[in-house]
C-alpha cells in the first residue's frame, strides 16, 4: 500500500505516531519523544490473512492495494490497479462517482460506512466480508475511497458478533445520522424489505416511509433528537423494494462518537403483522 495515502497522525509535540487509514476502534500509543500518552480514536490499521485494502478513485477504478488484498482476492497487484471495483464486489451499483463522490455524496471526512457484502476473486469464489468504506481527500487534491474488507469469521469477528446480538434482539437495525441517511443496516434488510445493502447504503431513513407518513416521521425524529432522547414508535409504516406496504415497531436510540458528540441514531425493527 503507498503511504502516501495514508493519514498522519501525530503527538503535540509533533511527533509522527502512525500513519493509518481510519475507521472503528480506539488505540492508546505512548509518545517515543515525550513520553505522552496519546488516545487516537476511530483507527483501523490491519492488513493481513483476514483483512485487506483498497483505495478507488473517482471513477470507481482500484488505484492502490494491500498485499493482503492480492493474495485473498488472486490477483496480481499489476491486474487490481485500474481495474472498477464493482468487478471485485459485483452487487454494489456502478454509480460510485454519483454515490461517493458527487454533490450529494453520502460520505464526508468525519463519517464512514459499514456494509456486509460479498467479494469475488479472481476465479469466481464468492467471498462474504464487513467492508468498511470511508472518503479521504489529500490538500487540493483527489478524493479517494478508502475500502477496507475483513473476512466473516462468525467465532471471532467483533463486528459480527455484535450484528449477531442485535439481529437477535430485533427482526432488522438501521444506523443512520442526523439527516437520515442510513449508514449501516443489518443484513436482514434484503430478506424483510427486499433491498440489498448496498442498495440501502447512503439512502435516506424516510424515502422507507409511505409520502402520506413521511412529515409526521421526520417531525417526531426532529422534536426528540433536538433534545437527544430515546423513543418508541409503537405502531410504524414502511414499504419494501416492491412498493408493499409493512407495518413495524420501532426504538430509537442516540448515537454517539468516541468524543461524546451526537451522530444520529440506530432504529431497532420489529416487523408486525399487516392489515
Amino acid at each position: 500500500m503507498d503511504t502516501s495515502l495514508l493519514k498522519e497522525q501525530r503527538c503535540e509535540c509533533g511527533k509522527l505516531l502512525l500513519k493509518g487509514i481510519f475507521f472503528d476502534g480506539t488505540l492508546e500509543i505512548k509518545c517515543k519523544k515525550c513520553g505522552a500518552i496519546n488516545k487516537i480514536g476511530n483507527i483501523k490499521l490491519v492488513d493481513d490473512s483476514n483483512h485487506y485494502l483498497l483505495v478507488i478513485n473517482e471513477k470507481g477504478n482500484i488505484v492502490n492495494a494491500s498485499s493482503s488484498a492480492c493474495k485473498i482476492l488472486g490477483y496480481y497487484k499489476e491486474e487490481l490497479i485500474g481495474m472498477h471495483f464493482t468487478k471485485i464486489n459485483p452487487t454494489m451499483p456502478k454509480e460510485i462517482n454519483d454515490k461517493f463522490f458527487g454533490p450529494e455524496s453520502i460520505l464526508n471526512e468525519d463519517n464512514h460506512f459499514q456494509i456486509e457484502t460479498t467479494h469475488q476473486t479472481k476465479d469466481g469464489k464468492k467471498i462474504p466480508v464487513f467492508v468498511f468504506i470511508k472518503l479521504y481527500q489529500q490538500v487540493n487534491k483527489e478524493r479517494f475511497l478508502f475500502v477496507s474488507a475483513e473476512l466473516k469469521n462468525i467465532e471471532k469477528n467483533i463486528n459480527n458478533n455484535e450484528s449477531m446480538f442485535i439481529d437477535n434482539t430485533c427482526d432488522l437495525y438501521f444506523d443512520i445520522d442526523k439527516n437520515g441517511i442510513i449508514e449501516r443496516v443489518s443484513s436482514n434488510i434484503e430478506k424483510l424489505l427486499g433491498f440489498s445493502q448496498e442498495q440501502i447504503l447512503g439512502k435516506n431513513y424516510f424515502d422507507l416511509i409511505p409520502e402520506e407518513y413521511k412529515t409526521e416521521s421526520k417531525k417526531i425524529y426532529e422534536h426528540f433528537f433536538a433534545i437527544e432522547q430515546p423513543y418508541r414508535v409503537a405502531r410504524d409504516i414502511k414499504k419494501d423494494a416492491g412498493g408493499k406496504v409493512i407495518y413495524d415497531e420501532i426504538y430509537v436510540t442516540p448515537n454517539y462518537n468516541d468524543r461524546g458528540k451526537f451522530i444520529g441514531c440506530r432504529v431497532l425493527v420489529w416487523i408486525t403483522k399487516n392489515s
